[in-house]
């Protein structure tokens, strides 16, 4: 018993230590008969992409500082967060919310910071609310919506569990379209799908307590879970498994990450 004891202490320490590390990842984009991804920084506009913030009792403004710090310091020209700002807004319904829109408001991008909500946005009847902060905090909402930043398309649905997402949306007219989308399963029903060239999305945690032997599974994110998966010769969907978490502050094998990607 003291033995199995002293197992779960470990891992419970662990998986909190898991929780407050950072892993920062850069990829390369070409687009050419296909398009191309590798690991790598080459590329003269730099997209900067997180998910999953989930603010909450367990995560607080202050802790946000520092990806604030990691990613002002790349200087990117786009930051894409899709979705999940807070766990359920009834924790902030009747808290100071200052200081969220103050660390949203402290990321840099020089030309401009997008993006959508999450399944948890919309919990408690918090979607305005949430909506409010994130463009308070110099953020352009794209739920359904799409437009251009120089040669980039920029395109948005809502969550299919809260919102009505717009599964029959094209990009405008650009060199280069990306499409965001909280769960990436939600990818499957994306009628114009070819005419993206990346799709980006978050929900799934990439597992958040990845345990050996046992298949991750979560509503949304069943099929694509993590990392990149290519779609088809002309497509690329990543999955970004978050900065936060859902519940205890607790991740296994999955560190928070941001992504950077270089076109």
């Amino acid at each position: 018993m003291q033995i199995i004891l002293l197992s779960i202490v470990i891992f419970v320490l662990y998986a909190s230590y898991e929780t407050f590390r950072l892993k920062e990842k850069h990829f390369s984009l070409k687009k050419e008969n296909h398009i191309k991804i590798e690991e790598g920084h080459t590329g003269s506009f730099t997209i900067a992409h997180i998910s999953d913030i989930h603010f909450s009792r367990f995560y607080s403004p202050k802790r946000f500082s520092k990806i604030v710090a990691a990613i002002n310091l790349q200087v990117p020209e786009v930051i894409i967060f899709t979705g999940d700002l807070v766990e359920d807004f009834r924790y902030w319904r009747k808290r100071d919310c200052s200081e969220i829109i103050k660390q949203l408001a402290a990321l840099q991008a020089v030309k401009g910071k997008f993006a959508i909500l999450g399944n948890h946005d919309y919990q408690s009847e918090g979607q305005q609310q949430v909506q409010d902060i994130l463009v308070k905090g110099g953020f352009t909402l794209l739920d359904n919506q799409t437009q251009v930043i120089e040669t980039i398309s920029l395109s948005g649905i809502e969550d299919n569990q809260g919102g009505i997402p717009d599964y029959s949306i094209t990009p405008l007219p650009a060199d280069f379209s990306i499409l965001l989308i909280h769960e990436p399963d939600q990818v499957d029903e994306i009628k114009a799908l070819s005419s993206f060239d990346l799709i980006l999305a978050g929900h799934s945690h990439g597992g958040q307590l990845r345990l050996p032997g046992l298949p991750y599974q979560n509503h949304g994110s069943k099929k694509y879970w993590a990392g990149i998966y290519h779609l088809s010769e002309h497509s690329l969907l990543i999955v970004n498994t978050g900065l936060g978490t859902t519940g205890p502050p607790l991740r296994f094998r999955v560190i928070p990450e941001i992504l950077y990607l270089h076109l």
